[in-house]
């Protein structure tokens, strides 16, 4: 069969299957059947990219929730906490999912830096530590952020780290 044949069908199979004119099941068949298999692989790519998208939208909504569930909720301490250590935790594990895509990379490294900056300042609070080990807790953390912005070339961590410090600055001259 010539080529110009094969795209046509291939192209009236695929506008069959966007308006439903056959079953799914039907139009993946002949797609597979006359493009040898090459459709059925297109079509795998294709959900595996749906993938990383929703996963990557979940995590960046991870840090709204902390704020939701820490500031405005009656839940008790201990359960904020679990559930912002399982953040944290999503968090790692969309960095291991995502340190392949460079696309994505970014989100949970973003997201996991504010969430343990969340997490330790509201431990903090909970122990009723004195103000400045807050402070050097902060800054250490800034630290370690401008320190991976550095290595890594993610220049968001260090200009992360230098509002943070530059706010935290600005709260001890306040005081």
């Amino acid at each position: 069969m010539n080529n110009h044949r094969k795209e046509t069908i291939i192209k009236e199979i695929d506008y069959w299957k966007r308006n439903r004119l056959l079953p799914d099941q039907y139009c993946d068949y002949l797609l597979a059947l006359y493009t040898e298999g090459e459709a059925v692989n297109q079509t795998a790519k294709g959900s595996k990219k749906l993938f990383p998208l929703f996963f990557a939208c979940l995590i960046s909504l991870l840090v709204p929730i902390t704020f939701l569930v820490i500031y405005f909720t009656e839940m008790p301490v201990h359960l904020q906490m679990l559930l912002v250590t399982f953040f944290v935790l999503l968090s790692i594990f969309g960095y291991f999912i995502f340190r392949k895509e460079e696309s994505f990379i970014h989100i949970p490294v973003f997201v996991l830096a504010l969430l343990i900056l969340i997490l330790s300042i509201k431990l903090l609070e909970i122990l009723s530590i004195q103000l400045p080990l807050t402070f050097i807790i902060i800054t250490f953390q800034t630290l370690i952020w401008f320190f991976i912005g550095y290595v890594k070339k993610w220049y968001y961590l260090n200009i992360s780290a230098i509002i943070t410090m530059v706010l935290l600055v600005a709260n001890i001259i306040l005081m």
